[in-house]
């Protein structure tokens, strides 16, 4: 007559362990004494379970990208996000990946095809008047949100930002 353990169900699906061991042996031994089903999460010490824990990245791990800034206006590309002094402004991510791309180029220029492949993500198949029609879109939005740097077109090539146009003095 063979004998079968049965295993606990886990109670809440989000549940996990944490160990703290030297090696897999380990755990897998306190896996067998426990009986257990749940995922566990082998650490070498108590500070890298703390880390671990407290959502704090690990040394050597990649760190989060700078934002982007263009005068007042910042753009956080791994958050899908840009900010004008600081306050979120309603774009869509289209709109967002364009702002991305031009400002990754500072006051540069970006052609119409390397728009296409780094913002559609597409090498051909989309025609300029749709570019155009993006940053009509575009343009209108950080008017409406009173931004004031400009996305310059540069005719029959590509577009750029630009800094805002300098009202003449009244002197």
């Amino acid at each position: 007559m063979s004998t079968h353990i049965q295993e606990p169900p886990v109670r809440h699906p989000d549940a996990y362990a944490v160990v703290v061991a030297d090696t897999v042996d380990d755990v897998e031994h306190l896996n067998e004494l426990l009986h257990s089903n749940l995922p566990v999460l082998l650490v070498r010490d108590l500070d890298q379970a703390r880390r671990l824990m407290d959502g704090e990245p690990q040394a050597g791990a990649p760190r989060r990208p700078a934002p982007l800034r263009a005068g007042h206006l910042e753009i956080r590309p791994d958050e899908q996000r840009a900010l004008w002094h600081g306050v979120p402004l309603e774009l869509t991510a289209q709109e967002t990946g364009l702002l991305v791309r031009l400002a990754r180029e500072g006051t540069g220029v970006v052609s119409f095809p390397q728009l296409v492949r780094d913002v559609w993500g597409a090498s051909c198949g989309v025609d300029t008047t749709v570019i155009h029609s993006a940053v009509r879109r575009l343009r209108r939005k950080l008017e409406q949100a009173g931004v004031d740097i400009c996305i310059a077109s540069v005719r029959g090539y590509g577009l750029r930002l630009a800094p805002p146009a300098r009202k003449p003095s009244a002197n």
